[in-house]
């Protein structure tokens, strides 16, 4: 089969995979049928709201030929389990952050790294970079899913159920971490012990003494009440994690050529409109959070953070992949190592 990505300016089919075998997917779109989309947000977060959008817009725009039923809120399992299952087309689509992503095609690991991006100018050029977009999936169709598109969430810092102020206030604690090698490698850096935790059991991790924080978007201590108890939040903006949407090649095949290319331009516009998009809800949920929780933020000094992960970048460029991407990314964004 021959996918191509949705990504602003990447029109390029992904490198290796069959195009005799594009017949497969039609001529047209095929007869109304509805598909089954993970993930494991909630429906008024930052994804589930452009995601809610696409499923709306693909709906309209293919007359009903191709309908999403959304399952939200993990509901059909964590984003591993979920992932094994679109894989095997039993789900037809589902949402992936470049956390879970990197333990299949470890080169994703790279949009992981801290400070990879610095602002938001930046990540908008990498995530639209077809250069970055065809390394990142090269290797996707032997996994057997296809990329979509990305949808943007804010940066990610760190918050606490005990006061801190610091990155020396971090050592010893336990923090939430999302299971990737290499955002437990970046909490071990900053002196936490990482802790790996599903999303949908922080609350009670948090509650229950099991983390002393946690690893994210300081947006969802609003949405997701981590506010309640978690009180202190440090804006260290390391990390801006991305969400991708994936489906299986079955999906490709089922949907049909013509309603294919509708769902992929409007998933492209949602990406694009993800990345503002995210910056003001995590603001406007993060105030929320100060407002209406009492929950303290701090603008810590960054520069021990920056100074302490490194050695990732050098761990990093030993493989040739990985070295590739960060050369691609940092002559993006006009930087050197």
């Amino acid at each position: 089969m021959t996918y191509h990505f949705t990504f602003r300016g990447l029109a390029r089919p992904l490198a290796g995979v069959c195009a005799a075998a594009t017949l497969l997917i039609g001529a047209t779109g095929a007869s109304a049928a509805t598909y089954r989309f993970a993930t494991n947000v909630s429906d008024d977060s930052t994804a589930g709201q452009l995601i809610q959008e696409f499923a709306d817009s693909v709906a309209e725009k293919t007359e009903g030929r191709v309908t999403f039923k959304l399952f939200n809120n993990g509901v059909l399992g964590d984003q591993p389990q979920y992932f094994q299952q679109i894989q095997k087309g039993v789900i037809d689509a589902g949402l992936l952050n470049s956390g879970t992503l990197e333990n299949v095609l470890p080169t994703v690991g790279v949009l992981n790294l801290p400070y990879i991006v610095r602002d938001t100018a930046e990540y908008e050029m990498v995530m639209t970079s077809p250069e970055v977009q065809e390394e990142l999936f090269k290797d996707a169709a032997e996994k057997n899913f296809a990329p979509l598109g990305f949808i943007a969430s804010g940066f990610r810092s760190i918050y606490t159920t005990e006061p801190a102020e610091s990155m020396a206030d971090l050592k010893g604690r336990k923090l939430r971490s999302i299971a990737s090698p290499t955002y437990t490698e970046m909490l071990r850096l900053f002196g936490a012990v990482p802790t790996p935790l599903s999303f949908g059991e922080l609350y009670a991790g948090l509650q229950q003494g099991v983390v002393d924080g946690a690893e994210g978007g300081l947006g969802g201590l609003y949405v997701a009440k981590f506010g309640e108890v978690a009180k202190y939040a440090l804006k260290t903006n390391q990390t801006r994690l991305s969400d991708f949407v994936v489906t299986s090649t079955k999906f490709r095949e089922k949907v049909g050529a013509e309603d294919l290319e509708i769902v992929e331009a409007a998933f492209e516009e949602v990406s694009l409109k993800s990345i503002a998009f995210a910056d003001n809800v995590e603001a406007e949920q993060l105030q929320k959070a100060v407002d209406e929780m009492g929950v303290t933020v701090v603008d810590v000094d960054i520069a021990p953070f920056i100074a302490a992960v490194e050695p990732m970048y050098t761990e990093a460029q030993s493989d040739p992949d990985k070295k590739s991407l960060i050369e691609t990314i940092f002559a993006i964004e006009d930087r050197s190592f």
